[in-house]
């Protein structure tokens, strides 16, 4: 998918709406409301370009949905108790044209290590969602689902309560915000130490007249999450994504916030538990920001800090003190979401990031300890990027991307592809001895396997195809050998 622009970068729509519809053109508009993109059909639509090796997804999704839907974020997790990594999916409404008619969450199920093609948990309410967060909120031991709501009502943010078969359906829990907020992010992070997560939004106002809120707390008391914030940030501001991390290590994890134009990204220092209200580094820029997280990317055991800018951002910290050392080489920068994960299991962090108008995803391979400066590998979608998960849903161990859009699909998954074939343990591209002593270990389970062939496939044992490793594939492996 491109913009309609003449040189391919974003396209900020200021005409009214109805002369687009007049025109029957397809607009699609952000989840906060501030990026508009005309959609038109591009030449590199549904295309994986790769730079060398070592990306492990393919050319093409091994998964989508069949949904029209604008999705506001994505997480891959377990939510009924079953081991295997579900799709909860938060959808928001906007003034996209064609309109669209639904806007309900989802939670896609796997079943078998495979993503049911219709979800089976649709949400009872119908509101904005901007964001999905999972966590143990009331300490009941079941995963309940929070989901950021906004819009220009400024519906009220809502938890789904987990139960031993998943979540319900229906909200049992509504924010309370003064004056309300249109909430765009969120962290359930235990930030103050006390055995319970609490609650940290990040948020907007909704209109030229009403524009920013502060960034807000709601205190969890063992398992009893308050409606009503008890701290708010001193600025008010348009924040758009958390992340939390002790960039300072002195044992409290702080609050890194990015925020949107006009304002500064910055950090919040947690001091014994507590949450300044004003930031203590600031980036000194404020242009856009879309996007934050925090990883040690140079294995110095100091936590780094990638910021959603144009171009992409990455402070190294040395002894808590962050310096710009790195920015992405592409041609074009439309953040909505941002992610490290160790995409290659080679020990170290990779980043991914997706972009609204021109609707690609980018991975950027780290190579002991330094991120390459173009884009790894890039999948050009037809419809916008919204969010971005990872999570092993297929049961390799191997984390498979999952990407979200606001179009048809909505939601994509591209399955890892780890080195070798069947029979082949040590991933040199041989069946051999050089095996054996993997297989054994693969025997003992995944973990086992691992721990010793971090970045081959324990799957490559199952050498009947199964989908089981266990003593039915001995002599299907020993008959691979010299292949």
């Amino acid at each position: 998918m491109s913009p309609r622009t003449s040189s391919g970068a974003a396209l900020a729509i200021t005409c009214a709406l109805t002369t687009f519809a007049a025109a029957q053109q397809r607009i699609e508009v952000s989840e906060d409301g501030m990026l508009t993109a005309v959609v038109q059909v591009s030449e590199t639509d549904g295309r994986v370009t790769v730079r060398g090796a070592g990306v492990p997804y393919g050319t093409s999704p091994d998964w989508q949905s069949g949904l029209r839907r604008q999705v506001g974020s994505l997480r891959a997790e377990d939510v009924n108790g079953d081991g295997l990594v579900d799709v909860v999916v938060g959808c928001y409404r906007s003034d996209s044209y064609p309109p669209y008619p639904d806007w309900e969450n989802l939670i896609y199920t796997n079943v078998g290590g495979e993503l049911e093609a219709s979800p089976s948990w649709v949400s009872t309410d119908e509101k904005s969602t901007t964001d999905i967060q999972i966590a143990d909120i009331n300490r009941d031991t079941y995963p309940d689902v929070f989901a950021a709501n906004g819009d220009y009502e400024m519906a009220a943010s809502v938890i789904y309560w987990g139960a031993p078969g998943g979540p319900s359906p229906t909200p049992g829990w509504f924010s309370q915000e003064a004056g309300r907020a249109w909430t765009i992010y969120a962290a359930l992070f235990d930030f103050d130490h006390d055995d319970d997560v609490d609650l940290v939004t990040a948020n907007q106002g909704n209109s030229p007249t009403d524009p920013h809120r502060p960034i807000y707390i709601f205190y969890n008391n063992e398992g009893v999450l308050s409606p009503v914030p008890g701290w708010q940030s001193a600025e008010w501001s348009a924040q758009n994504s958390l992340a939390f991390a002790d960039y300072d290590r002195n044992g409290w994890e702080d609050l890194a916030v990015s925020k949107s134009t006009n304002f500064e990204s910055g950090i919040y220092r947690n001091i014994n538990g507590a949450l300044q209200t004003v930031p203590a580094w600031t980036t000194g820029n404020t242009a856009r920001d879309l996007g934050v997280a925090w990883a040690d990317v140079d294995g110095n055991d100091w936590p780094d800090l990638a910021l959603g800018h144009s171009p992409t951002l990455l402070y190294t910290n040395e002894n808590g003190v962050l310096t710009a050392s790195w920015s992405s080489a592409a041609s074009y920068f439309g953040h909505q979401d941002l992610r490290f994960c160790d995409i290659d299991r080679d020990g170290d962090p990779d980043l991914a990031e997706v972009h609204f108008s021109n609707g690609k995803t980018h991975i950027y391979l780290n190579n002991d300890g330094t991120l390459e400066a173009s884009p790894s590998w890039t999948y050009d979608a037809s419809p916008v990027g919204t969010a971005i998960a990872f999570g092993d849903i297929n049961g390799d161990w191997w984390p498979d991307l999952v990407i979200g859009y606001s179009g048809d699909p909505c939601v994509v998954v591209f399955y890892a592809q780890p080195p070798g074939g069947p029979g082949d343990l040590d991933c040199d591209g041989d069946v051999d001895f050089d095996d054996i002593n993997p297989f054994v270990l693969a025997l003992g389970g995944a973990e086992a396997y691992y721990a010793h062939y971090p970045t081959c496939n324990w799957l490559n044992a199952d050498c009947n195809g199964d989908g089981h490793v266990d003593f039915d594939d001995i002599n299907p492996f020993v008959a691979l050998f010299g292949t």
